[in-house]
């Protein structure tokens, strides 16, 4: 009986009576073809491919890539994209780093430089990335970081006497799941400069995240800022890979080419305070390393893509609290599809956030909200979403970057909320 159940659970059982559906007992067990979830070119190339079938994880595919590098478990199509994009950037450098010159040019860096990381040995049968449990529900409430930087203190101080930000996220901590990225800001001796030159050749991202490709990207800028080993003395033309092609336009690329890490800060955060972010959130993203200058930089971007709109420092105060890159490309990708339907559908006046899901509402109170899943299914999550009390209007759509399953559509739409899906950018 209802009554004898938790607020909770009681509130999920009204929902399932009121939707007619039971919820997945074991969503965690699904599996689907790849070509159900990714773009066939992400499945299988010369130098990968995805072993089959794919697990869906909350909404998520999780793919295990094969390669002659090692296995990469990761979550998402938008991590595959990633993934198999810097494929090829690491053949390349494992090809280069073979060179007598180049061993010749790391030696002579040992006197002044000290130790930089080691190159990951090459072992086809190994796990090189696991990316955990997964992302968690992406419908749940974002976790908080600890702070750090020069003004941690006051910033501190002023949270006690309740003057931080007033729409800043309140949640208990949540784990990553990930390895926590390394700090970018600063550039000893031009060291940074030499990976954004190696990262520009190579047509990847200088702050990937990858555990295979970093390493390498690592020992080449050292031979090269410390011993004089040039960039274009070996690299023929590299194609440009699929996260750039796809993910990331062409002004995120420059900059994160051309710009130092620091400039780009500055840069990003008077372009935020433009758009009538307070100084106090931009320093939070800022300390959020899950949000690298690359992602930083994407992530203004797509905000300015709204204009100076009401809304739009809750989506950066989300961003300041959100653990782990998957998550952090969830919000974004959730963020530009949201972006296209303001620029091609209908404008928005403001922008809210419901936990890690933004949306867009009109003049009318209409609601448009995205969700950057690959495969939607009907989970307590899910339920409790689409009943989301600052979600509530007359008229609601619902954008989903892949598909949702019969069942999650049906439920979805006895809720109130038109679903418009195979939206990925």
């Amino acid at each position: 009986m209802i009554h004898l159940l938790s607020p909770r659970l009681a509130l999920f059982s009204v929902l399932a009576l009121a939707t007619g559906l039971a919820f997945a007992q074991n969503p965690s067990a699904i599996t689907m073809p790849g070509n159900e979830l990714a773009k066939p070119a992400l499945l299988k190339g010369p130098l990968h491919t995805v072993a089959e079938p794919v697990k869906v994880d909350e909404h998520f595919g999780r793919f295990v890539i094969e390669s002659k590098f090692g296995k990469f478990s990761v979550i998402g199509e938008k991590m595959l994209e990633v993934r198999v994009s810097e494929l090829q950037a690491i053949e390349e450098l494992q090809k280069v780093q073979q060179d007598s010159a180049f061993t010749d040019a790391l030696t002579k860096t040992a006197k002044g430089v000290g130790k930089f990381a080691e190159s990951v040995v090459t072992e086809p049968g190994k796990t090189v990335e696991n990316i955990g449990k997964g992302i968690g529900t992406v419908f749940g409430r974002v976790g908080y970081l600890a702070h750090s930087g020069s003004n941690y203190v006051s910033d501190q101080a002023s949270d006690l006497v309740g003057a931080g930000p007033k729409d800043q996220p309140k949640a208990k901590p949540v784990r990553a799941e990930e390895p926590e990225p390394p700090s970018f800001i600063g550039d000893p001796l031009g060291y940074n400069m030499a990976r954004r030159e190696w990262a520009k050749k190579l047509q990847i991202d200088p702050y990937t995240s990858n555990p295979v490709l970093r390493p390498l990207l690592d020992k080449a800028a050292t031979a090269t800022f410390a011993g004089n080993f040039g960039v274009t003395l070996t690299l023929g033309v590299v194609l440009i890979p699929v996260q750039y092609a796809y993910q990331l336009d062409d002004t995120v690329r420059q900059s994160v080419w051309n710009i130092p890490a620091i400039d780009l800060e500055k840069a990003n955060e008077a372009k935020l305070i433009a758009l009538g972010v307070p100084e106090r959130t931009v320093r939070d993203l800022f300390r959020n390393k899950w949000f690298t200058p690359t992602l930083q930089t994407a992530l203004v971007v797509r905000l300015e893509e709204f204009g100076k709109m009401p809304g739009l420092t809750s989506v950066v105060a989300t961003a300041a609290v959100t653990k782990g890159e998957a998550r952090a490309r969830f919000l974004l990708e959730s963020l530009a599809m949201l972006a296209t339907y303001h620029k091609k559908e209908a404008r928005f006046s403001k922008i809210k956030m419901s936990n890690l899901v933004p949306a867009g509402v009109g003049k009318d109170g209409a609601i448009v909200a995205a969700v950057a899943v690959d495969y939607g299914t009907w989970t307590k999550d899910a339920a409790s979403f689409a009943q989301r009390q600052e979600l509530a209007g007359k008229k609601k759509t619902l954008l989903v970057a892949g598909k949702v399953s019969p069942e999650a559509r049906q439920a979805i739409e006895k809720a109130g909320w038109s679903v418009k899906q195979g939206l990925r950018v």
